[in-house]
């Protein structure tokens, strides 16, 4: 089809009409890089919202203290709700449909944690050994709580890399002790948490037990976590169901009171936010579906004035012995030389911009890794220079079929 002397007439068809050509070109080639960009912003999102859910497992249910808000066997609304060990008891009696248990106490009080002339202040969370699959950390150094911490209320942590880092710095903490609120607890270990915020990198566990006892209380709890083996979306709302009226049973208090004890439903909440991300995925390609058509409007409109243009040409072409299926693939070939090149150009261009962002950006919470599928990218860049090339057929095919004596009477 691109032989020299088509390339030759393409070539003064364009420069002819300089300005005509940039645009039909910049219509396509903004289309293709609006859609690249949009396709990569919404991974980016898709990317920041998953990696939020990764700080906890993902089948995680955490449950909370909470306040009543419906009145119950004659008492009112707003009495508090402790839970205590007893629930943690009642968690553990659902396995196997519960996978992991955590029962956690945060240290009460005002108090800084110190090492050497070094201080600052943490979290000090008091949990059980399976905290470790809750919250998805990794161990860096030494180990993490274990049963006999538990059991015989031992006096030791394990630490975040934050707290490592600002009462530690470069040197071991593994086998070193830090005072917290007046006692002495030994660090045995540094965990990671890869996918969590700031907060979770700063957080100090000891044994569930040791913090009860020096909260001054052997049983009172503020949170539950659990894990439910092999969630799915018909088992484990009904897991949750249950878990609800029990302890409502056991505290008193009307089942379908939301309020009486807090739950935080990890995958429930990631399954509403990947049902938004499939209506985002489908508002990306609405609006870059959107602006394609319009570049290919465009290259059509400006292909009908150009074959407009060149009916009286057309007509010489034909009276002298040109065939209606070389003028056709003349015009077709000048129509795809322009969305090819323009094609290409927003391919690379939102490619680029889309690396650009990736590498330079600052990291943001929620967006992280924006990136784009090459092959998505190419087959939309496929696409519209395959409709470009239609745009340009049509016209053609119509300008082929026009009667020498007709084309040479057009003015």
């Amino acid at each position: 089809m691109l032989d020299t002397d088509t390339l030759l007439e393409i070539w003064d068809t364009v420069t002819r009409h300089k300005l005509r050509t940039f645009l039909s070109a910049l219509s396509v080639a903004w289309g293709v890089l609006v859609l690249i960009v949009l396709l990569g912003a919404g991974r980016g999102l898709e990317n920041g919202a998953t990696d939020s859910f990764q700080g906890d497992a993902l089948n995680s249910v955490w449950i909370s203290n909470g306040s009543t808000s419906l009145p119950f066997a004659g008492q009112g609304p707003g009495r508090k709700i402790k839970l205590d060990n007893a629930d943690y008891d009642v968690l553990l009696g659902l396995r196997p449909k519960v996978e992991y248990t955590d029962a956690e106490l945060n240290l009460s009080g005002t108090f800084t944690v110190r090492y050497g002339n070094k201080r600052s202040t943490f979290v000090v969370r008091g949990a059980m050994p399976e905290v470790r699959y809750l919250e998805n950390t990794v161990l860096r150094e030494g180990r993490l709580l274990d049963e006999d911490d538990q059991r015989q209320h031992r006096k030791v942590a394990v630490i975040g890399p934050q707290v490592q880092d600002i009462l530690f710095g470069k040197r071991t903490s593994v086998g070193e002790y830090i005072q917290i609120r007046g006692s002495i607890f030994r660090v045995i270990g540094v965990y990671e948490d890869p996918f969590g915020n700031d907060d979770d990198q700063r957080n100090i566990f000891v044994p569930l037990s040791t913090v009860q006892l020096l909260n001054g209380s052997s049983f009172a709890l503020e949170s539950l976590g659990i894990t439910v083996a092999n969630y799915d979306e018909e088992e484990g709302p009904k897991l949750v169901t249950t878990i609800r009226e029990t302890l409502a049973d056991r505290h008193h208090y009307a089942k379908d009171d939301k309020r009486a004890a807090r739950f935080f439903n990890n995958l429930e909440l990631y399954g509403k936010v990947s049902r938004m991300f499939v209506w985002i995925r489908v508002f990306v390609w609405v609006v870059g579906i959107g602006t394609l058509l319009a570049g290919i409007v465009g290259v059509s409109n400006i292909m009908l004035i150009s074959i407009n243009e060149r009916t009286e040409e057309i007509g010489i072409r034909k009276a002298i012995g040109a065939t209606p299926a070389s003028i056709v693939r003349a015009i077709v070939a000048e129509s795809l030389l322009i969305t090819g090149v323009a094609g290409y150009l927003g391919l690379a261009g939102g490619v680029g911009a889309i690396a650009l962002a990736a590498r330079f950006l600052p990291s943001m919470k929620y967006l992280r890794d924006p990136s784009v599928n090459f092959e998505v990218a190419l087959g939309a860049t496929a696409v519209i220079v395959l409709a470009g090339t239609l745009a340009g057929y049509f016209p053609a095919r119509r300008a082929a079929s026009i009667h020498p004596i007709t084309a040479l009477r057009t003015e």
